[in-house]
């Protein structure tokens, strides 16, 4: 064997055991990392709307480590009236020795008559959620693009909210959510849902406010009908109109609402399914 060939050996021989991935990384959790002086969880701030920022720095000179974060990971907010926060997702991360990472997560809050974190508030690590709130955070960790349904159904463990607040544009990701929320909970199932307008920062998290209130009619009709829609306030004054003199056919008849209640006050409201300018079906929402 020549030098130079030798040589080309040895630099393949080199880069493989580079490339090799290293099977002897242990992988803990963020606690257990923190307690065995590996990881150092220097700073937990929120750098925007509903997110949370870790920085962690692992301090071993030599030894790489996976980190766990669990689901129902909860952090402390330092500022007393704002919210904590609590996270859904799990993830496992590697940390190079002596090196630093600074994940973002998605993150929701836990008491909604407290005031919503503030750009660059500090938060600190808490016990792990259990019980109903990690069964539930369990569950939603699997549902994507649920945000907003996911953030109000963490209020319905954490503050006794109803389930009106758990609306999603999906019917079948929102019935799939407001059923294991009920069952969890023993709260009824809505009969029509809400969007609520989003606090906002250092203000009380939840507004109350509605901007959409979504219902639904179904029934049954024995025969075609010319059919009309329309919501009224309790006054008995028309605030909008579904729709007017449409023809539907015989037979089960299932349709959506929604009622813009941004700009209308608060209180009760219906809506009124006609025909032959008689009501036929009837139902009420809460602005």
């Amino acid at each position: 064997m020549n030098l130079r060939y030798f040589i080309l050996v040895l630099l393949a021989g080199s880069i493989s055991l580079q490339a090799a991935p290293d099977s002897n990384v242990k992988t803990l959790s963020l606690q257990d990392a923190i307690d065995q002086k590996i990881i150092v969880l220097s700073t937990v701030k929120c750098p925007d709307y509903q997110s949370l920022q870790l920085y962690l720095k692992n301090v071993h000179k030599r030894k790489d480590i996976k980190v766990h974060f669990s689901t129902g990971l909860q952090f402390a907010s330092r500022d007393t009236s704002e919210q904590d926060q609590i996270i859904l997702q799990e993830r496992t991360l590697l940390v190079k020795a002596g090196r630093s990472i600074s994940p973002k997560f998605v993150s929701y809050c836990t008491q909604s008559n407290y005031r919503s974190p503030k750009t660059e508030s500090l938060f600190d690590l808490k016990e792990n959620a259990n019980g109903k709130l990690l069964e539930l955070a369990s569950f939603l960790s699997k549902i994507k693009d649920s945000e907003y349904t996911a953030q109000h159904a963490v209020w319905t463990v954490t503050n006794d909210h109803d389930l009106k607040g758990l609306h999603h544009d999906d019917l079948k990701t929102a019935l799939k959510i407001q059923k294991f929320v009920a069952d969890l909970t023993n709260k009824p199932l809505p009969k029509y849902t809400v969007r609520y307008k989003d606090g906002r920062e250092s203000q009380v998290a939840f507004t109350g406010e509605a901007i959409v209130i979504y219902g639904h009619h179904e029934y049954t009709l024995t025969e075609d009908a010319v059919v009309t829609c329309q919501i009224f306030n309790e006054a008995g004054e028309m605030v909008q109109q579904v729709f007017k003199d449409m023809a539907q056919k015989g037979g089960k008849i299932r349709f959506n609402f929604k009622l813009k209640a941004l700009d209308l006050p608060k209180g009760k409201y219906v809506s009124k399914v006609f025909i032959d300018d008689k009501t036929f079906q009837e139902e009420w929402i809460e602005a």
